[in-house]
């Protein structure tokens, strides 16, 4: 029982539209994983953030003893927002709230990541969702980072990238300046409920927190698998750019592992992008057990490699 493991540890994965967590034991057995809403500080702000932290880790500490919990790992995007004092006290003390008393550890989720993949500790890391990043890990900490810039200087081949593309191209097919494509209709179908014109398609975006662009992106592959010929060039080129990300931060030749995450993996960008890297791709099955593995290496620091690598072995297990 996990009252013989000395504790237990618990992860977090703050994203954009959801917070992650997973409670285990110091020997990687998984107690509960649960799912919440948008988590992310930079998105949605502290406040909110925090108060998304507190609901999800009561839902996954019920029937668990919070008192516990020894160490604990938050990662996000964007984690510079939890180094400000009063940010990390918001979240300490949404931790608090429910019991938990061990002060949190923050990572970025590049790092979170890439521990979730491979307990190995230097490599690169893709992260390829909402927006987009390749990471240089050392130590099993950012050493160098291509874009990651946010939706207004960069996230190349990202979700938004995507979507965002997506409606200029309808706009192009709309006013004559580019070719016709399905994706006017199926990008006017999400976005309008009046008749389609440029104007229209413009107000509607700028109505709109400029995330929400990313909802656009499995329109474009869908376009795509139906033969359309300006989502296939926007897939091709969003590879292009993921792949170029990776090049900036990946030594030639270098053999450690590269990990690839994020919920583009699996669609036809994804695959280009595996096809443009080359060797072999790790693409973790869950995101979150990067920051649970991290929580007991931090509370077992005097822990061989070997031992740590069997905890991650049995935390990646499902």
């Amino acid at each position: 029982m996990w009252r013989q493991m000395a504790g237990l540890v618990l992860g977090a994965d703050l994203g954009a539209t959801s917070t992650r967590i997973l409670v285990a034991t110091v020997a990687g057995r998984r107690l509960a994983s649960v799912t919440g809403g948008g988590g992310n500080p930079t998105t949605h702000g502290v406040q909110r953030a925090a108060v998304e932290l507190g609901a999800t880790v009561r839902r996954a500490l019920d029937g668990l003893p919070a008192d516990e919990v020894r160490a604990v790992v938050i990662g996000a995007a964007g984690r510079a927002t939890l180094d400000d004092p009063r940010a990390s006290r918001a979240f300490s003390d949404s931790l608090a709230d429910v019991g938990i008393m061990a002060r949190p550890q923050y990572v970025g989720d590049a790092e979170v990541a890439f521990c979730s993949a491979t307990s190995v500790p230097d490599g690169t890391v893709l992260l390829a969702g909402t927006g987009a990043m390749a990471v240089q890990i050392r130590d099993r900490r950012t050493a160098r980072a291509s874009d990651g810039l946010g939706w207004l200087l960069g996230d190349e081949g990202s979700s938004f990238w995507i979507g965002r593309e997506a409606v200029r191209a309808s706009i192009a097919a709309i006013t004559g300046t580019g070719p016709a494509t399905v994706l006017t209709a199926s990008v006017a179908g999400r976005l309008l409920s009046e008749p389609v014109h440029r104007s229209a398609l413009i107000r509607a975006v700028a109505a709109r927190p400029p995330i929400e662009l990313a909802a656009l992106a499995p329109l474009v592959t869908e376009a795509e698998a139906a033969g359309d010929q300006v989502a296939a060039a926007i897939c091709e080129d969003a590879a292009d750019r993921l792949a170029g990300s990776v090049a900036q931060v990946r030594e030639p030749g270098e053999r450690t592992p590269l990990v690839f995450s994020g919920s583009l993996v699996r669609t036809p960008v994804g695959r280009r992008v595996v096809q443009r890297i080359g060797g072999e791709v790790l693409t973790p099955a869950d995101g979150v057990v990067g920051a649970a593995w991290l929580a007991v290496r931090h509370l077992r620091s005097g822990w061989t490699e070997s031992q740590l690598a069997h905890v991650h072995a049995v935390l990646a297990a499902r």
